[in-house]
């Protein structure tokens, strides 16, 4: 079972909500329409992160992803913006690309860190971009920020009919032993003849002696 439905990332950080409408959508592909839209943010005096996770309709080569990455690079506004190189990212057991990318220098530090991967499907394309400002997935970027985005997937329930129907056979057959143990002892409680033993009466003189007896110890004494 997954843990979320649909197009999602199945193991975000502790303290991550979604906010599907907060913020808006990341157009690394600017020709395409955005047919699905949701982030992950996590917000607090550290810092901020937030997961953008864009579906574009139709699949995605790495030339794309090559001349994404070139926008990107073109686009940047920061001086201090240092842009890795592209890699192979694997998430839903597919190969997709990614690159990471920082905003660092002597005089700064390391301000923000980022991951963006582009997972493509055969009638669809997943964009991810992780931004965060928070220390501890600063120090641990890009690995922290890579491991999270490859938990993408689309979760889906996959119902296991054969297994189901083996359960529902077990339970038959579990319901089918319980009646018959009911019925054996049923059957037993039947068989038993019950018997009436007759009380037999006390022989004269036996039971009045010892209260007679009793009696006169008491008076005597």
């Amino acid at each position: 079972m997954p843990r979320f439905q649909g197009p999602q990332i199945q193991r975000p950080p502790a303290n991550f909500i979604i906010q599907e409408n907060s913020y808006a959508e990341r157009r690394m592909f600017p020709e395409r329409d955005v047919a699905f839209h949701t982030t992950w943010v996590h917000t607090d005096v550290s810092g901020v992160s937030v997961l953008y996770i864009d579906g574009h309709a139709g699949s995605t080569t790495l030339e794309d992803v090559i001349a994404a990455r070139e926008r990107a690079v073109s686009a940047a506004t920061d001086p201090d913006a240092i842009f890795g190189e592209i890699e192979v990212v694997e998430a839903d057991g597919r190969k997709g690309w990614g690159w990471s990318q920082r905003v660092q220098s002597p005089s700064r530090g390391l301000v923000q860190v980022a991951y963006s991967a582009v997972i493509p499907y055969d009638t669809a394309t997943w964009v991810l971009e992780f931004i965060s400002g928070e220390p501890t997935l600063k120090s641990a970027a890009p690995d922290t920020l890579r491991t999270i985005i490859s938990s993408f997937a689309i979760g889906r329930t996959r119902w296991n009919l054969p297994l189901i129907g083996l359960g529902f056979v077990g339970l038959f057959a579990l319901a089918g032993f319980q009646r018959s143990r009911a019925k054996a002892r049923a059957d037993r409680l039947r068989s038993i003849n019950l018997v009436t033993i007759k009380k037999e009466k006390p022989k004269d003189g036996e039971g009045e002696s010892d209260d007679e007896g009793g009696v006169g110890g008491v008076g005597a004494a």
